[in-house]
């Protein structure tokens, strides 16, 4: 029976090389979750560490404790079953339904897998068109008294960012009546970007907000919609560079889903839903995913349905980083979605700048301490 094993193994093994050779020449995978992710380099090691544990016992001490086994692993290579995700039972029937493998780290009200987040490239020139404001739905909008912060900020400690800074919202476009056509030069997230900055001021974190236009960036170098996360990161990195005081990174961003989907109302007021996207295709992603879960939890906690949840996302699925490797305490956020108003999305960013502003200062003095 050991010999049968023994035997087995070495034809699933020789499977998994030949897999991931013909991977790199066609830009082909095969499904089965086990053999994808060997061939983006997350599991070769973990697995073969395991094959050789199967003989000498003293290696399965150098193991992760993951919970998995040689056994459930072979099950999965071999029927395409993996016994942790109950998806993958119906991978092969729903055509398409592999290419959504977004990890529900935890999922919110009204969250499952018929509205997981989906990054989008369009073509830059589409992105990069000139469209008309709907004057009209800006007056609408409650114009704010500045306020004094509660104390002033010695310093700027966040970086908040858009690396889709044209996203924009289909009730202020005129002629638009969709999302690929909801973007705009001005009227964009870089707006929310700018509410949840002087929030942030007003409850004594000082912040720096980027307003960096990324598709002009690309388009000059000729680059694709696609590379836009290559393009924010040099802005990152030149801010960080800069200001060796910052300390959190946050990318805002808008869904592309339907307003059923990304708006809820709290108390008689509408609010534009958000959620948290981790980047896992690095080594330190279990970092910026625990800030993610504790400010989604203390949402939740407050205003239940606003949060859609905390997701994670691979290389197979957009950019897989984010560049979120550049900070412990950087994290993707995405306010509503296309047919929500700029007054919705500013209701949740006043929201999230005050519960954000209870996480910060309960632990701003370990992060400097830990600098």
């Amino acid at each position: 029976m050991k010999q049968i094993i023994k035997i087995l193994f070495f034809l699933f093994s020789l499977i998994s090389v030949a897999s991931a050779v013909i991977s790199s020449q066609t830009n082909l995978f095969f499904s089965s979750f086990l053999l994808h992710e060997s061939q983006e380099g997350k599991s070769d090691s973990t697995n073969f560490l395991k094959m050789i544990a199967s003989e000498n016992h003293y290696y399965s001490t150098l193991l992760p404790d993951e919970g998995d086994s040689l056994f459930t692993n072979a099950i999965e290579i071999a029927t395409n079953v993996n016994i942790k995700d109950v998806r993958s039972l119906i991978f092969d029937e729903v055509p398409g339904l592999f290419s959504m493998t977004s990890d529900i780290v935890i999922a919110g009200e009204g969250t499952d897998f018929t509205n997981l987040p989906i990054e989008s490239s369009p073509p830059i020139e589409e992105v990069l068109k000139d469209r008309e404001i709907a004057e009209d739905s800006l007056n609408k909008i409650e114009k704010e008294e500045p306020k004094q912060p509660i104390k002033k900020p010695e310093k700027n400690t966040v970086f908040i960012y858009h690396s889709h800074s044209r996203e924009s919202f289909i009730p202020h476009l005129k002629g638009v009546n969709n999302a690929n056509g909801a973007l705009h030069k001005d009227v964009n997230i870089t707006l929310v970007g700018e509410r949840l900055s002087k929030k942030l001021e007003e409850k004594g974190i000082g912040s720096v907000v980027d307003k960096t236009d990324i598709p002009e960036l690309l388009a000059k170098e000729g680059l694709k919609y696609s590379r836009s996360y290559q393009a924010s990161r040099e802005v990152v990195k030149e801010a960080l560079a800069q200001n060796h005081d910052l300390s959190y990174l946050i990318d805002v961003h808008r869904d592309s889903a339907k307003r059923e989907t990304t708006t809820t109302q709290i108390n008689g007021k509408n609010y534009a839903k958000l959620y948290f996207i981790v980047g896992k295709a690095h080594p330190n992603y279990k970092q910026n995913e625990k800030i993610a879960v504790e400010l989604n939890r203390m949402i939740k906690k407050k205003y239940g349905s606003l949060t859609r949840g905390v997701y994670r996302k691979d290389k197979t699925e957009g950019n897989g980083i984010y560049n979120q490797d550049l900070s412990p305490n950087a994290f993707l956020i995405e306010v509503g979605g296309p047919e929500n108003t700029l007054e919705e999305m500013y209701n949740t960013v006043d929201v999230l700048a005050d519960i954000f502003a209870d996480y910060y200062f309960k632990n701003t003095d370990a992060i400097e301490v830990n600098k």
